[in-house]
């Protein structure tokens, strides 16, 4: 393909996509709408939609750590609604049990007697939504909903490059390792896993996906000879499955191994394991001889990459863009309220940013395609001076802007984690 037409491609898909950006836009108005979402008085109670909904994740307990992750709402917000909860009498905050700097919110008897008329009342106003349409109609419309949340989880999942050492890539292999010790009638060794050097830097990648901040899926590719990369330890949480991570995991480990000059892409798959071997020949893959010493691998397959597949096409330059973060950071001093002011010119980004705990900051590095490799220094409001090192995945939101994806640690203290920004309109 060439560049002209690969830049027609690209332009084409983003005018498809601003188009139905549109028409999400329209039915989230209609939806919105029509289920009272736009009162204050959600179901006719004296509270909005956002704290009934806090209300119901509270249920019978839950820390405000966890009320955070779930919903994804900032400090800030959590706080004003738990007060606002408290001050009716709904709910009470307390110190966790063994651990003092966890904050526990439960809900008082009013508390439970108002989530149980919550209850009722939006039972009774599904069943009114329902009550008009014929029992297939009622079916069609159930369907819908299922495929929606499907479809919905899946664009919130994210995929990021991280060491195979860290805590969600060990997660993610110690659960890929126990469930194949049970599909496997010979069991499976934990040695046969994949080393850190082989699915790092030059030689490979290790991804993980997350659903919100919850490990649910990774894969790794490593390089197996000249120009031909392995693809390994492809894995999604069971109740994940069935969304399309697995395929999407592996268009992501495919460009991971062009980025590297890897066209060629080999793997192993087991014959328990006939939903893998499904996915891999929908995806273009082509049984071939054994290879290999590994008894898992029983059926293998190869697909030849061409340069098409290397991401970042199409993508605009970040010159002149803002960004915020998507959520506070843990760990890290970036939150909500810190704004970057990104410059680029022939594959070097630099940027500017303030706001939050930070009081001035600063980052410098390279872009390649749809990768960003920078490293930060910055001065925080309590005066305190830190640098670091980030890798940054660019992607494109439905609504037509820029979201970077960022796996970062510092290399002045010791921490690391991920975290997000978007561009601002």
């Amino acid at each position: 393909m060439t560049g002209t037409t690969q830049e027609q491609a690209a332009t084409q898909e983003q005018a498809a996509i601003v188009d139905q950006a549109r028409s999400v836009r329209d039915f989230n108005r209609y939806y919105s709408q029509r289920l009272g979402l736009l009162t204050d008085r959600y179901l006719g109670q004296d509270r909005p939609l956002s704290e009934a909904r806090l209300l119901y994740e509270i249920g019978t307990g839950a820390s405000v750590r966890d009320l955070r992750a779930r919903l994804g709402w900032d400090s800030g917000y959590l706080s004003r609604s738990l007060r606002s909860l408290a001050g009716q009498g709904l709910v009470r905050l307390r110190t966790h049990e063994t651990d003092g700097r966890v904050r526990v919110a439960e809900l008082t008897e009013a508390g439970i007697a108002e989530l149980a008329e919550l209850d009722r009342r939006s039972t009774a106003a599904a069943g009114d939504l329902l009550a008009p349409l014929t029992p297939a109609q009622r079916a069609e419309l159930i369907e819908a909903q299922r495929r929606t949340r499907r479809l919905l989880r899946l664009a919130a999942v994210t995929v990021e490059p991280t060491g195979a050492d860290s805590a969600a890539a060990r997660h993610c292999l110690a659960e890929y390792a126990a469930e194949l010790a049970t599909r496997f009638p010979e069991g499976y060794d934990r040695a046969a896993l994949v080393s850190t050097d082989q699915v790092s830097g030059g030689a490979g990648a290790f991804l993980v996906a997350y659903e919100q901040t919850r490990p649910v899926g990774c894969g790794g590719i490593r390089t197996l000879a000249p120009g031909v990369a392995e693809l390994c330890h492809l894995w999604v949480h069971p109740d994940a499955r069935g969304l399309g991570l697995g395929r999407r995991l592996l268009g992501e480990l495919e460009r991971q191994a062009v980025r590297r000059g890897l066209h060629i892409v080999r793997l192993g798959t087991h014959r328990s394991l006939p939903e893998a071997a499904e996915l891999y020949r929908s995806a273009g893959y082509r049984e071939i001889p054994v290879y290999g010493d590994s008894p898992y691998n029983q059926d293998c397959f190869e697909r030849v990459l061409s340069s098409g597949d290397v991401p970042g096409k199409g993508l605009p330059s970040l010159h002149g863009r803002r960004f915020r973060a998507v959520h506070e950071v843990d760990g890290g001093e970036v939150g909500t309220a810190t704004v970057f002011d990104y410059r680029e010119r022939g594959g070097e980004i630099s940027a500017a940013y303030s706001g939050g705990s930070v009081r001035t900051g600063h980052l410098v590095g390279t872009r390649d395609g749809d990768t960003l490799d920078f490293r930060y220094a910055q001065l925080n409001t309590a005066g305190q001076t830190s640098t670091g090192h980030c890798v940054s995945r660019i992607s494109r939101l439905p609504d037509g802007r820029l979201r970077l994806d960022e796996t970062w640690a510092w290399e002045s203290r010791e921490g690391s984690g991920t975290s997000a920004v978007e561009e601002i309109d």
